[in-house]
Order: structure tokens, then sequence, then C-alpha cells
């Protein structure tokens, strides 16, 4: 850098993921850490101010614009919206109907980052080209040449252009681009790093090391156990990339909350979807919190950076107990007035087709046949549908999962069958066309297809929360349904971050004063919802808590607030009656 050699030491941050007036606070934690830089994808908020508020922090900024970012993202990072105007649309390719809005997005995203490029006075040393190219089923060259093209005319001769791919020599290769520094990611490894950098090494034989992603943890699915990464493989294999002149980028070193119907899913045969904590085992927690994890790495880095003067022993913040809130019903979900218009089609339609991207779409229809014992129900679904006969729950189906189920001997000719789907999260990974959502084939019962549908989609934005808010409570609501509660915090008193404890609870959305604070599942392993201070508001002021709930409720209808999140432990197992 400038004619001196130059090593950075750098930590992910997804702002998207942090409410905003916590950047500063993260940032810090960062830099106090001993680290110089700090990595981000980009989204749709305020990216300048985020990079302005890391160069007021001293760091350096790695810039990862995508299109394609993963990040656990829902479909990968690209809007979802891509999927109404084109289903078919060949994602990270040459595709004209996909490189028409990339560079649209261009036009709009690069001129507001032109002047926070190092070589232009800004803290903007590396910007990324795509992503982990090299892993998608698809190649090709032309696109990836294409992108850098387009990068280049903004991006010139002022910050370092970059790719990151797997260590193997065949992800290098496929997501090697000309005259684009090539980098690697791994994690913790017994391995030398000199070892894992050999296939590097004899593709691209000179330029600097760079692990562009470290993994310091690991990300989390429904239903699994929470992942951890242990602190003295992370220590050993730090002291090896510093002892080899390596730079890297811890990834993640915050990692934050997948709020509202932002997390994506894995790309197994088997349908993964990433809980709402991005808490990741970083060594700075969900809540902004230093852990053992994160004083062992500054350990580290102390010994070949310069010390940092930063006190740390207050960086820790204090933690709410507001104590047990009593839930009411609402109104249940399909018959709450949130619902889109109606849309009347012979066959099922994907959320994309009503131009929805998030929530629940509900899919109606009369069972004309006349019932076997047992009748079968077939249909594809993405992700999961609740299956009801003359709205009681009968039975789900699961994307990659099951396809059929048996209907009740009580079923007869002229009930309502209503499939009732919820997106859990597109996939963030080797995403080809299996991103949209809903009904994706015809339903049939015993065989004979199903027509006539009536379909209604529930975005369940933050108007329509407030719709349901407005409407007062009712007892013996019908499930799925919405319950609010009520709290005030006490007079004098800083609302602080907490943790709602949605033990008890079946599966649903929890919003708070018209946050989506994400999803909760009785699958654990997530218990715990993060809530920002920042999201509640002080004395005299009402809090408010909606939640919709698909299946059962506490049986006390209450919902706590705790100091401590529990990430791992499923809430069946946990919940205390």
């Amino acid at each position: 850098m400038d004619g001196k050699t130059f090593r950075y030491a750098s930590g992910e941050m997804h702002y998207f993921r942090v409410p905003r007036q916590y950047w500063r606070d993260r940032l810090h934690k960062m830099k106090a850490a001993g680290l110089n830089a700090v990595s981000t994808f980009t989204d749709d908020w305020d990216l300048v101010n985020f990079i302005k508020l890391a160069e007021d922090e001293g760091l350096y900024v790695i810039l990862r614009p995508g299109p394609y970012i993963c990040a656990e993202r829902d479909f990968g990072g690209y809007p979802a919206w891509l999927l109404t105007v084109n289903p078919n649309m060949k994602l990270r390719t040459s595709d004209p109907s996909h490189t028409f809005f990339i560079e649209r997005w261009f036009k709009q995203l690069m001129p507001r980052l032109q002047p926070l490029l190092y070589g232009n006075g800004g803290p903007v040393i590396m910007v990324q080209v795509e992503n982990e190219y090299g892993s998608y089923p698809l190649n090709d060259p032309t696109y990836l040449v294409w992108l850098r093209d387009l990068y280049r005319s903004y991006v010139g001769n002022a910050a370092v252009l970059f790719t990151t791919d797997g260590p193997g020599a065949t992800y290098i290769k496929r997501g090697q681009i000309p005259g684009v520094l090539a980098t690697i990611d791994f994690g913790p490894s017994k391995t030398s790093v000199n070892s894992t950098f050999a296939a590097l090494r004899q593709i691209q034989p000179k330029g600097p090391l760079v692990n562009s992603e470290f993994y310091a943890g690991w990300l989390s699915y429904w239903g699994e156990d929470f992942s951890t990464a242990g602190i003295a493989p992370v220590k050993h294999t730090l002291q090896d990339m510093l002892h080899n002149n390596v730079s890297f980028n811890f990834y993640m070193f915050h990692g934050g909350t997948n709020f509202g119907f932002t997390s994506g899913s894995g790309s197994s045969s088997v349908f993964q979807p990433v809980i709402t904590s991005y808490d990741y085992d970083a060594p700075i927690t969900e809540a902004g919190d230093l852990t053992d994890k994160y004083i062992a790495i500054r350990e580290v880095l102390s010994s070949h950076y310069p010390a940092e003067t930063i006190d740390i022993k207050n960086l820790t913040s204090p933690k709410g107990n507001y104590g047990t809130v009593r839930m009411s019903g609402v109104v249940s979900l399909m018959g709450s007035p949130v619902g889109m218009e109606p849309v009347l089609s012979e066959g099922p339609v994907s959320f994309e087709a009503l131009g929805q991207r998030y929530g629940f779409v509900a899919y109606h229809t009369k069972v004309v046949n006349p019932p076997r014992d047992p009748s079968v129900l077939q249909v594809n679904v993405r992700d999961r549908a609740i299956v009801f006969l003359d709205n009681k729950e009968v039975s789900v189906l699961q994307y990659t999962v099951i396809n059929e189920t048996p209907l009740p001997p009580t079923l007869t000719t002229g009930q309502t069958l209503t499939l009732l789907v919820e997106n859990l999260g597109r996939r963030n990974y080797k995403m080809l066309s299996d991103c949209t959502k809903g009904l994706i084939s015809n339903a049939t019962i015993d065989g004979v297809v199903l027509k006539d549908w009536t379909v209604v989609g529930y975005p369940l934005n933050s108007a329509d929360i407030v719709r349901v808010e407005d409407m007062g409570t009712t007892e013996g609501v019908k499930l799925p349904a919405f319950f609010t509660g009520q709290f005030k915090l006490d007079k004098d008193v800083e609302p602080l971050d907490t943790f709602l404890d949605m033990s008890c609870w079946g599966k649903g959305v929890v919003f708070i004063n018209g946050y989506n604070l994400g999803r909760y599942w009785h699958l654990g392993p997530q218990v715990t919802l993060y809530v920002p201070g920042v999201y509640l508001r002080p004395y005299p002021m009402t809090n408010k808590i909606t939640l919709m709930e698909l299946h059962y409720t506490h049986p006390n209808m209450t919902v706590t607030f705790t100091e401590k999140p529990f990430l791992n432990k499923t809430i069946n197992n946990f919940c205390s009656m």
C-alpha cells in the first residue's frame, strides 16, 4: 500500500443484519480487537453511511457488492422480484434478462461508492467480483469477464478487484477471472496454511495470499444443533496465517440477526432453512457482546499488530429483563383484513406470479371427486404447507421431505381444501431454478387434478401488523391466528437489548412495535429472539407485541423477556408450563 508492505486483518460484519444505531458500537469493538479492516456485502440500506463510520473508526473497508453474495441471505442477495419479471432467468450468467438488471443496479450503486474508494481518498481498499463462482453448477466465463469489465468501468485502479473461492483447484479454476486477484476461503484446520494455499499457488504463482472468509464460527439451521467452532483451532490457524504473511477476513466477526423474512436456505437435497439468529458463534455475539473467542483473537493479534489502547472491560452492554407479557387473540389469519385481493386460477400459482416475495399464501379449492378410504393428497410445495379441511388442520407437507399425505376418513365431496404455504427462505447457495415459492405442481386427490383455486397472499408487512393491532382482542380465535400483548418499561429506565423467550409456542413470526423480529419454531435450536433496545419505546409509551402463530399457543398465553439468549435448545424441551 502506497509503496509499503501491507497486510490486512479484517472482520466480516453485515450492516443489514444490525440496527444502524449500533453500527458504530460494533465497528468500535472490531477495532478494539486489533483488526484494521471490515468486510461487508451490499444490500438496500445506507451503505455509504456505514462505510464512513468504518473510516471514522480507523478501519479500511472490503466491499463485496455481488450481485450474488450468498451470506445465507434469501435468494443469495438477489431481489426476489426478479422471479416475477422472469421466473426462468438464468442467474449468474450472461442471460440478457439477468445482466440488464445488474447494469441498471450498478448505475445507481457504484457512483455513490466511487468517492469512497481508496484511490479516490476513501477507505475501500478491496472490491469483490462475484462470490464463490467456482462452486456454482453453471459456468459462464463470458459472464465473469463481462462483470469484471463492468466493475472496472467504475472502480478503475482505485481499489483491488478480487474473487473468492474454496481452496480446491477446481473451485479456483472455475471462479478465477483474468486480471483479478484470486483469493480462497477456509476455516480452522490442522493442515498447514501453506498446504491449504498450494492449489492457489499453482494457478496464481505470485501475489498476496488472502483468506477472504476465515470461518470463526458457522451457520445454523432449524431442526439441527446450534453450530459452534472451538477457540483453540481458530487461534492455531490464525497464528499460522500471521506467521505466513496472509491477509485474512474473519467470517463472521459479528453476525447479527436475520430480521424479518431475510434468512435463506441451504443447498442440501433436504431443505435446510436458516434460523433467525445469525450469531454464527462469532467473536462478537448477536447482541454485540464480547466472547472468550474475542479475547483469544485479540491476544493473538496483539503479538503482530500494535496493541490497541481501547479498554474493552466496559464494552459489554447490560440487558433487560422485562418479565412476562400476556397475549390475547385478535383474529384468525385467513379471516383477517391483511390478505391480498383473491386471485382466481384454474391451477396453483406461485408467490412470484402474485408479485409476493415473502410471508404466506393460502390456496383454497373444493373437493369434487368421491373420496376413498384413505384418500391421498399429492402436491409439491415450497416450502411448507399446512393442509386444512374446512379450516381444520389435518396435515403438513414440506419441500424435499414428503409430497403426499393421507386425508382423514371423514373426507367428503364439497369440503373446502386449503393449503397455507409458508416461504421459509429461498436458496442462498447453488440456487438454480428452485427458488419460486408456493404450490409448484398441480395438486391431486387420488390422482384427480384439483382445479378452480382461490389464492390469497399474506405478506405480513408492517402496515398489515398495524391493521391487526387496531382491531382489538377476541377470545377463542382459530389458528393460525394473530395474538397481541402490551407492556411498558419502568419510569426513567432506558430501553435495553433483551431476548424474547418463545417457549411453548409452536411456529410463527413475532413483531414488536412494527419491527419483524423474525421466525420462531419449536424445532429449535433457537428458542429466544433478539430484541434490540432501539426497537423498544421508553416510559410512558406502550410497547406492542404481535405474534402470528400457526399451530399451538403457550398454555398460559404468555411470552417472557429474558437477559440471556437460548440458541441451542428445542422449544418443547425447554418450555416450562
